[in-house]
């Protein structure tokens, strides 16, 4: 076979190569490797050694036998197409619907219509206001203040810090005392009374008034309209038609072809000559051959399925049989512009007095009447001692 010579050929070759590189007279680690080296197996002893090569090549699959093809469930594809197949059919117990109308124009008479007079009444002033003004005096207060005059001064001698200088058990005692001067002020003064009295300006005014009497009459246009009216009924019936509607269908076919697969063994002996470790082929190569089921080739690919026909029905359009029968017509009053007449009359009314009152400036009038006078003293010793006895003749030089 062509295989089993290619392979044959290339372990020839790797032999000869080993033969080119190999060390003459090599030990059996060589050869092992050289063995191992074209991808055998050692067996053997001494010069009886051998080198077992086993090369085995597997064929591609190729197909054998008739193929087998499974289809799958049918499934829808695209939309369904429907067609009617019959004319609208009226169904029982259809809708009853009534509805009222008008026939005609409506008939429009206006009218005038008085209303109920409006009577109003408004206060108002007649002619100027008249006022008079009087001034009232109100009650009077008083304060008073004090008012000071020139103040006199009047000097006199006296003595101050006396001590006695004699014994204490003394008939009469002796003092020495400084010498002062006793200073009296005497102040004038004068009471001031302030009387005030408030006044006002009272303004009395008398606004003469009118009161207007008005009377309103409103008069509104009235339009009746007369409408005629009838009564409808109408019979609404559904209707149906009858329908057929085809969907089409695909389906997946599934092929599956089987295929053999052929395995090529080539079991090929190497000697090792007397004097050299490199593998040397011996006899011929043992071929083998073996067919076994190879992996099957599988295929898939969309064909028509059976069509699906169904019958069926749709509502048709609404069909309606109307019936008319008059009924009693419609008044409808509505009202227009409104006009309005107006009369007035005037009668006198109460006059309207205001008073008013506003502060003016108050009388002031102020009395004097003299006051009790100030008096104050002041004393200043002057540095000079002197001497206060009751012996004054004896002690003249240095007395008070």
């Amino acid at each position: 076979m062509r295989l089993s010579s290619l392979a044959a050929a290339t372990t020839l070759g790797l032999a000869l190569a080993l033969t080119s590189v190999a060390p003459a007279f090599a030990g059996p680690a060589e050869r092992e490797a050289n063995c191992a080296a074209l991808g055998g197996t050692l067996s053997g002893n001494g010069a009886n050694q051998t080198c077992t090569v086993v090369t085995v090549v597997v064929a591609p699959d190729v197909p054998a036998g008739t193929p087998t093809t499974v289809y799958s469930a049918d499934r829808p594809v695209g939309d369904p197409v429907t067609v009617d197949t019959s004319l609208p059919a009226r169904q029982p117990d259809p809708a009853v619907t009534t509805e009222e109308r008008n026939v005609g124009d409506a008939v429009v008479v206006g009218t005038e219509r008085a209303g109920t007079p409006v009577v109003t009444e408004e206060e108002r002033d007649a002619g100027e206001p008249i006022s008079e003004s009087v001034i009232v005096a109100g009650t009077p207060t008083s304060t008073t203040r004090t008012e000071f005059g020139t103040p006199v001064s009047v000097q006199t001698p006296t003595t101050i810090d006396c001590e006695r200088v004699n014994h204490e058990r003394a008939a009469r005692p002796v003092e020495r005392c400084e010498r002062a001067a006793l200073t009296t002020t005497t102040t004038p003064t004068t009471i001031v009374t302030t009387t005030t009295t408030p006044r006002q300006l009272v303004t009395t005014t008398t606004q003469p008034r009118e009161t207007l009497i008005t009377t309103t009459t409103p008069f509104t246009e009235v339009f009746t309209s007369t409408q005629q009216r009838e009564l409808c009924t109408t019979l609404t019936y559904q209707t149906q038609i009858a329908t057929m509607t085809t969907q089409l269908t695909e389906r997946t076919a599934t092929t599956t072809q089987p295929t053999t697969r052929t395995t090529t063994t080539t079991t090929t002996t190497y000697s090792f000559p007397r004097g050299t470790d490199v593998p040397t082929p011996s006899g011929t190569p043992t071929v083998t051959s073996s067919t076994a089921p190879g992996t099957p080739v599988v295929t898939e690919a969309v064909v028509p399925g059976t069509p699906i026909v169904t019958t069926g029905t749709r509502p048709g359009p609404e069909e309606s049989d109307t019936t008319c029968a008059p009924i009693a017509p419609v008044v409808t009053v509505t009202e227009g512009d409104t006009r309005q007449q107006v009369e007035t009359a005037t009668v006198p009314a109460e006059p309207v007095i205001t008073v008013t009152s506003e502060d003016v400036e108050p009388l002031v009038v102020e009395t004097e009447t003299p006051g009790a006078p100030i008096v104050t003293t002041d004393t200043r010793g002057t540095g000079e001692t002197c001497t206060i006895t009751p012996a004054a003749g004896k002690q003249r030089g240095s007395g008070c």
